[in-house]
């Protein structure tokens, strides 16, 4: 069963909640319309029977009651709706829809008007850092996406469990982070991407089809040899130079200059001191916040893109058909 299959299934459900909600909301709401038109006609006809003018004064306070049940019960199911889109995404926490699989992705071009934005950290696992980060991610509700380094991995598993079990994805970003973009010998290559694969799995029982090559390097092998795998080779669009300047500010300016609808961040919680990147991060959150952006993983993010591409082969087709 495809992810689309799942997904589908999982929309007629949600489809089915919500709908169940509004008609909920209407039940409530239909009583206070005919309640307003009994009004109408109580004061219309107020001069003729003396007995309707002593019954506003209850009439009003049920009315009041259902409008207060009624602003409630519509807060509620905004909730609810909120909640059921969220629970919709995590269910693909780790997995990728096919058309990316063996595919490279940069920048996702979102339509929709809703905006989702990923942000990724890459070189960890790392002593403090990793764990900051982690808890501000926890502190703001987001989940985000980690591209980790093997034998930082083999070095700090603590480090690499708590990652997944706050609800991050881990992904593959070789051993021994290799970034030379001259050919590497193929069995330097299966090394590099599989002992990582094989910790993963060891440490947290998840398997990764999600590769970044070191630099974002395509020329030397790595990244044709996970796409031959079906790995989805995952760059950025939004690179915060975090490994080069030191200055909080000055990356958080740069992550939020290149933020866009679909966009992937390139950050470092590991590969030497990142104090900068912890210091930044919140500024960085915020900053996106107040550009209506919402926080995605990257299998998340790629969900999200084949929906809207799924809709519009349909569209294609129905024209077709007509």
């Amino acid at each position: 069963m495809t992810n689309l299959d799942v997904l589908s299934r999982q929309g007629k459900s949600l489809a089915t909640i919500i709908a169940a909600s509004g008609s909920f909301l209407i039940g409530m709401l239909l009583p206070l319309d005919i309640l307003a038109n009994q009004q109408s006609t109580t004061t219309a006809t107020t001069k003729r029977n003396t007995d309707i003018i002593n019954q506003p004064a209850s009439y009003k306070k049920k009315q009041l009651e259902v409008i207060k049940i009624s602003s409630v019960v519509a807060k509620n199911i905004n909730k609810t709706r909120q909640k059921l889109r969220e629970l919709e995404l995590r269910t693909f926490n780790f997995s990728v829809p096919k058309r990316f699989q063996g595919k490279v992705v940069k920048n996702i071009t979102l339509k929709n008007q809703q905006k989702v934005i990923a942000l990724t950290f890459d070189d960890g696992p790392w002593n403090r850092t990793t764990e900051q980060i982690l808890d501000i991610l926890k502190k703001h509700n987001i989940k985000a996406t980690f591209f980790v380094v093997g034998q930082h991995l083999n070095e700090r598993q603590e480090i690499g469990k708590k990652i997944v079990e706050a609800g991050h994805v881990i992904a593959n970003h070789t051993w021994n982070h290799p970034s030379k973009k001259s050919k590497m010998s193929p069995d330097r290559i299966k090394s590099e991407i599989g002992r990582t694969a094989d910790l993963i799995y060891k440490i947290t029982g998840r398997t990764t089809n999600l590769f970044r090559p070191p630099g974002g390097v395509l020329e030397n092998g790595l990244a044709d040899y996970a796409k031959e795998r079906k790995h989805t080779v995952v760059l950025w669009s939004a690179d915060s130079v975090d490994w080069y300047y030191r200055s909080a500010q000055e990356i958080t300016k740069k992550v939020l200059n290149k933020a866009s609808n679909g966009g992937i961040v390139l950050l470092h919680d590991g590969g030497g001191p990142r104090g900068h990147v912890v210091e930044a991060l919140p500024n960085i959150i915020a900053g996106l916040k107040q550009q209506d952006y919402e926080f995605v993983t990257i299998p998340e993010l790629l969900t999200i893109k084949d929906r809207e591409l799924h809709q519009e082969d349909l569209a294609k087709q129905h024209s077709k058909n007509q």
